[in-house]
């Protein structure tokens, strides 16, 4: 009796439990559905009741901005000038055109934070890295290249380039480019970092200074001495080779021969020489500005793409703002040698190597990494104790501005395909993919981005 009695409980029992189970998964099944259903009633609703897509719209930000007094710290002005910081909704100041700062105050003003944004290179803000708050270069516009070998330019000597087009090794050539000066007048200023290009120099021919014959003087008689035909070689600071390149004296072997030939790596003393310039802020300021700081790089493509691409106009807007705030006299013709020799301006596409290819000398890690290196060497650092990631972002710009640009693409040729293929009005999507061809165009791919993006929503919402 009592057996049976066991058993009729557990039957029961387990058909207790058998219906709690079946009843709990119909209830789930029910509220997934009922779930669903909203779902489906919500956007029926908000068809029915004309909710339309947002439109973007880019926010009105004032930037304060420091130009350092040189031909490639002062290009921001041609954006000025043109309005390309007003398209996407920057405002510089102190207006119309942001301060000139010397070049003795720039690390003063980074580090009180003076400014939002300032032209400058890390490279040269890495002495005082330790003493003063962090800073990142987050956009590049040149590369700095500036000392060179000038020869005298109706004596028949060669060019690193002249070897190389007649189908030397690049190492080859920069030797027999070096084995001109040898036994000849050769004209330098007595200063340690030009010493050290020199050396650098003759040390592809396996020469040194016991080699050539050497006048040391000060800059501007050295490019005396030239023009006079009494010293067959000459190097000096920036001032005496764009006087001599203008007038036509040959650079034989730069500071970017070196450079460009050297081992792809920070280990390459060539790389010393040179140096990428562009735009730094505060971390703190970057942080807090990031879209801002990006709107601020895609003015900076558009500069060097319009330096590039319309030469003469840009000299005529960048030169006199140069010499009115430096009271330099700089002229057209040395200007076109920074532009396209001394200090050369690199549009956003020709940049690439500067990011996405570590096998390029010019590589910003290889360059900046050698600068780091040397001041290892002086032991001002430890080793491992700087990296190029904390002094520049430029590299992780340079590759959101290309995810960017992409997705841009995708949806720009999406809205493109429904405002086509639609019998609707589709003007406000139209408009909306306007404006973010516009945004492509002038290298703002976060705001074309964010435009394609609303085109296609509104492209789909009209075509209902």
């Amino acid at each position: 009796m009592k057996k049976t009695m066991y058993c009729i409980l557990s039957l029961i029992l387990i058909a207790t439990l058998s219906f709690g189970f079946i009843s709990c998964k119909a209830t789930s099944a029910v509220a997934e559905e009922t779930a669903t259903e909203k779902a489906v009633a919500e956007e029926t609703a908000t068809e029915q009741t004309g909710v339309e897509p947002a439109i973007p719209s880019i926010p009105e930000v004032s930037v304060s901005f420091g130009h350092e007094p040189y031909l490639d710290h002062t290009h921001g002005i041609i954006g000025m000038e043109k309005g390309w910081f007003g398209d996407v909704g920057i405002t510089i100041t102190p207006e119309p055109n942001g301060d000139v700062v010397s070049s003795e105050n720039t690390v003063g003003v980074l580090a009180a934070g003076t400014y939002d944004v300032l032209s400058g290179s890390s490279v040269l803000f890495l002495s005082a890295y330790q003493g003063i708050p962090p800073f990142k270069a987050f956009v590049h516009g040149d590369i700095f290249q500036g000392y060179a070998i000038m020869a005298q330019p109706d004596a028949g000597y060669k060019t690193v380039q002249d070897f190389i087009d007649e189908g030397m090794e690049p190492t080859e050539a920069l030797g027999e480019a070096a084995k001109q000066m040898e036994g000849k007048k050769f004209a330098y200023p007595p200063e340690g970092a030009i010493k050290g290009f020199i050396i650098l120099v003759l040390e592809k021919a396996g020469m040194t200074l016991d080699d050539v014959r050497s006048i040391v003087a000060e800059d501007a008689k050295t490019s005396a001495l030239m023009v006079a035909k009494e010293a067959d070689f000459q190097v000096g600071g920036v001032p005496s080779r764009l006087t001599l390149e203008s007038e036509g004296f040959l650079p034989i072997i730069t500071s970017g021969d070196l450079a460009q030939h050297a081992t792809p790596s920070p280990e390459s003393v060539e790389l010393r020489a040179i140096f990428h310039d562009g735009w730094i802020s505060q971390d703190s300021w970057i942080d807090e500005n990031y879209d801002t700081m990006l709107r601020m790089s895609s003015v900076m493509y558009r500069i060097t793409e319009f330096m590039n691409t319309n030469q003469e106009e840009a000299i005529s807007i960048h030169l006199p703002f140069l010499n009115s705030a430096a009271g330099t006299s700089i002229s057209p013709e040395a200007t076109v040698v920074v532009y396209e020799s001394l200090d050369p301006f690199i549009t956003f596409e020709d940049q690439a190597g500067w990011y996405l290819d570590e096998n390029n000398p010019l590589h910003y890690s290889n360059v900046t990494g050698s600068h780091i290196k040397m001041y290892e060497e002086q032991e001002l650092f430890e080793p491992g104790e700087v990296s190029v990631e904390d002094v520049s972002i430029a590299e992780k710009v340079y590759k959101e501005f290309l995810d960017m640009q992409e997705q841009s693409n995708q949806l720009m040729a999406e809205a493109e395909a429904i405002i086509s293929g639609s019998s609707q009005d589709m003007t406000q999507a139209q408009e909306l993919l306007d404006q973010a061809k516009f945004y492509y165009d002038v290298y703002n791919f976060l705001d074309s981005m964010r435009f394609a993006e609303a085109a296609v929503e509104w492209a789909n919402y009209l075509n209902k």
